[in-house]
């Protein structure tokens, strides 16, 4: 009986662990997956064009995704722009609710589908097709491997 209790705590620590260890470094930065939604969405931050603030991306489906890693979509939001060079249609925030100007849509494909895994994402601004990429390399602890 206990055997089942101790297999369940090694398993959520199994997967805790992956959410708290998983940064990619890639050639804007480090990447780094910051938390999980409710809906479903795993949230990583980056650095922004500003290079001071951190934009979000929310993957659709990303969420307790450990294993099995393929193609995933979503959108990223940075800090808001000045009207002249935001984007036309505020979208809503999906922690907040607050209408941002900046924003766009990504694909994420992960190069291997089990943690941890390399991705490639391509990104757009605002409603246009993807057209930027960023390569993300794992960041793993020596050892841990």
């Amino acid at each position: 009986m206990l055997r089942i209790p101790l297999m369940a705590a090694a398993a959520l620590a199994c997967t805790s662990a992956a959410l708290a260890d998983e940064v990619w470094t890639s050639q804007i930065g480090d990447v780094v997956y910051e938390r999980e939604l409710p809906t479903g969405e795993a949230v990583l931050s980056y650095p922004a064009a500003d290079g001071e603030a951190r934009g979000l991306a929310y993957i659709e489906g990303l969420a307790q995704q450990y294993e099995g890693r393929g193609a995933f979509e979503g959108i990223w939001i940075e800090d808001d722009l000045p009207p002249e060079i935001a984007c036309s249609v505020s979208l809503a925030d999906p922690e907040t609710g607050a209408a941002r100007n900046n924003w766009g849509r990504i694909e994420l494909v992960f190069t291997e589908p089990d943690f941890p895994g390399g991705w490639v994402a391509i990104r757009g601004d605002c409603f246009n097709q993807p057209d930027s990429y960023l390569i993300g390399k794992p960041l793993v602890a020596e050892g841990a491997e």
